[in-house]
């Protein structure tokens, strides 16, 4: 990640070729500073002193906005833990460090996540577009990349697209807003564009939108079309040409690529194309390699591996600096630890199973869009890269710690760091961490993200299933962060696993999104065979868990309500209630879904009478009373029409939780 925390005047200044005039310093500061909603005869005003000052055309500037394209496809491609790695970091140095030298470091406005967006004087952002999406295609050999720019006058970059006429007056302004928001054939379209406001006026929507965010909106726009039309705004795009010949041996990673030499690696020699020897050998470097393999398999293709910082340099820093009070930079072997060579070694930290985490920002487009000004923009990308770091980092080092292994190239026991950081960028983030800790992993990346970014000093109590009080209602968010939580055995494929992930993903987001103030959400799935879901989650839960009159399930969760099911389950286990019985009761709820919950209920009510003392009481407490409309029918809770319940869920991730520590995030 990478923004420019001093302001963008100077560098605009020497955009518009008076990189030292004072005059010209003055003016940007009352564009970009000053200027609040105005209306037609203030922007007239304000574009009449511009023209003064630089001319009638010295006022343009270009704006690049792009980035890698498909990066899931090219990341994922291989199922081999050091070629993912290697994949994003080729990735994300591309994107960062070589955007910083082509266009130049104090005009990158900010680089990270797998796009930029950066100044330059108008008439030559074609040029450096070109040149970076060449650059991204001659590093990576596969990955796709997609540059788009445009140019814009200086009081665009405060007030949005504005329209001159012929005389150098505003053409469209508000008052011609108002007249098409009257045309009922014209409303939709408008109040699809012109978001939503607290002030219900159409003018306030209109002076909302009309900022240096609607440049982003072009911009995006205008990225979107260019990725799926190659000759869109701008020279034909760069794409990667392999040719594939007949006779040719597959590469054993991507199995279509022709495989140019014998790589030694994974304790085998399998054949690589060159794109594959790439991402291997910078994943292979940034694992601190000391038997010289990378630069072995570099010299092999006659390539020069790039300086990269790697994610384990950055987590090192951290525990160091800002973590060394948690109880990952506690252990003796924290700083010592090397990155996971492979998936099973992870896995080993998780009784064989992984975790994979998917989680992205909620309505961050939005909130982009309604930033001022470029300064707001730059500060407002750090935030978010920022306070995802920190919530990667502190989730990790609140419940993991450096894991013993065997090294299987030389046969030593060696300290690992189990969990591998595939990408945080932006208001996302991958990541590959124990199977057992997965779940309180991301509940507390959800929590350390929204703090960060929300308004810690108005405490909100969110309306949810789950009555307790929890941490998440300690502050109010302001950017929800949902995720999807795939948890399975090491050695399925990862392809897959992502796959899935992004499924959970998308169904998380849906159920916050037209709930604002609702934080994220999330939805998991633990997979305990491969053979579990063949298609898509959705079908799977439909036929399994869904029926006419009950669900089985209580997925997705709001935070506050996994932080919930966390502690539901580990109070049961405390108070000893037989796994057993939880198991027979999860088979009773079957035949509810088409034939309703009495039957159940009575169930549930004479399970929990035969039980002890203990067991009865926590039973009660954390089913039937810290579950909002549970004491009626338990286990069922009612939603509209039909009932929902949490006990296959709690079923489900029984062997994923750590019972024996304190569940950190809820309480009862």
């Amino acid at each position: 990640m990478s923004t420019n925390s001093h302001d963008f005047h100077a560098v605009i200044a020497a955009c518009l070729g008076h990189p030292d005039r004072q005059e010209v310093l003055e003016l940007l500061h009352d564009v970009l500073v000053k200027a609040q909603p105005c209306d037609r005869t203030r922007i007239n005003r304000l574009q009449q002193k511009i023209t003064q000052l630089l001319g009638r055309d010295g006022d343009k500037i270009d704006l690049i906005y792009g980035g890698a394209t498909k990066i899931k496809g090219y990341v994922f491609e291989a199922d081999r833990l050091p070629e993912i790695r290697g994949a994003s970091a080729l990735l994300d140095f591309v994107g960062i460090d070589e955007v910083k030298r082509i266009i130049g470091e104090d005009r990158v406005i900010y680089a990270g996540g797998g796009s930029f967006l950066a100044f330059a004087p108008a008439g030559e952002g074609q040029k450096l577009a070109t040149q970076i999406e060449c650059r991204f295609t001659e590093l990576t050999q596969t990955a796709q990349s997609v540059v788009v720019v445009q140019t814009f006058r200086l009081i665009e970059l405060r007030f949005g697209r504005v329209v001159f006429n012929a005389q150098g007056q505003v053409a469209w302004w508000l008052e011609e807003f108002q007249k098409a928001w009257r045309d009922k054939d014209l409303r939709p379209e408008l109040e699809q564009y012109y978001y939503e406001v607290a002030e219900k006026t159409p003018g306030a929507r209109f002076y909302n939108r009309k900022t240096f965010g609607e440049l982003i909106t072009l911009l995006t726009t205008m990225y979107h079309r260019r990725r799926d039309e190659r000759a869109a705004h701008g020279e034909t795009r760069a794409m990667p040409i392999i040719e594939r010949l007949p006779h040719a041996i597959r590469c054993a990673s991507s199995d279509h690529r022709p495989a140019i030499i014998e790589a030694n690696a994974y304790g085998e020699r399998p054949m690589l194309s060159e794109a594959s020897v790439r991402k291997l050998a910078v994943g292979l470097k940034v694992k601190r390699d000391q038997g010289g393999k990378a630069e072995h398999l570099a010299g092999q293709i006659t390539w020069e591996i790039p300086e990269i910082i790697s994610w384990e340099m950055k987590w090192k820093t951290y525990l160091r600096e800002e973590g060394q009070a948690t109880p990952y930079a506690q252990h003796a072997h924290a700083l010592t630890a090397q990155p996971a060579f492979d998936i099973q070694q992870i896995g080993a930290a998780g009784n064989g199973f992984i975790g994979l985490i998917y989680a992205d920002g909620n309505n961050v487009g939005r909130a982009l869009a309604q930033l001022k000004t470029p300064q707001e923009y730059a500060e407002f990308s750090g935030d978010l890269e920022c306070a995802a770091r920190k919530a990667v980092f502190t989730g990790l080092a609140q419940h993991l710690l450096p894991k013993q292994v065997r090294d299987d190239m030389n046969g030593q026991e060696i300290f690992i760091d189990p969990f591998e950081i595939l990408s945080i960028g932006g208001d996302d983030l991958i990541l590959i961490v124990p199977g057992t800790h997965a779940l309180d992993i991301a509940l507390t990346i959800g929590k350390e993200f929204e703090r960060a970014l929300g308004d810690d000093k108005q405490p909100h109590r969110r309306e949810t299933r789950y009555t307790p009080a929890t941490d998440f209602d300690t502050y109010k968010p302001k950017i929800g962060l949902s995720a999807g939580i795939v948890i399975a055995k090491a050695d399925a494929p990862i392809f897959f696993l992502r796959q899935l992930a992004e499924e959970l993903l998308g169904s998380a987001k849906n159920k916050v999104r037209f709930l604002p103030e609702a934080g994220g959400a999330v939805d998991f799935m633990v997979m305990k065979s491969i053979t579990m879901v063949t298609d898509k989650i959705k079908g799977f839960r439909a036929m399994a868990l869904e029926g006419t009159q009950c669900n089985l399930t209580a997925r997705p969760y709001l935070w506050p309500e996994l932080a919930g099911l966390l502690a539901t389950l580990r109070g049961l286990i405390a108070a000893r209630v037989p796994r057993s019985q939880l198991y027979r009761l999860r088979m009773v709820l079957e035949a509810a879904r088409d034939q309703g919950h009495w039957a159940s209920t009575m169930e549930y009510l004479y399970t929990r009478t035969r039980q002890g003392k203990d067991q009865h009481a926590a039973l009660y407490t954390h089913i039937e009373q810290n579950w909002h409309g549970a004491a009626l029918s338990p286990p069922w809770m009612a939603i509209d029409t039909k009932r929902e319940t949490i006990w296959a869920d709690l079923v489900e991730i029984y062997d994923m939780v750590k019972f024996m520590q304190e569940a950190p995030h809820a309480t009862t």
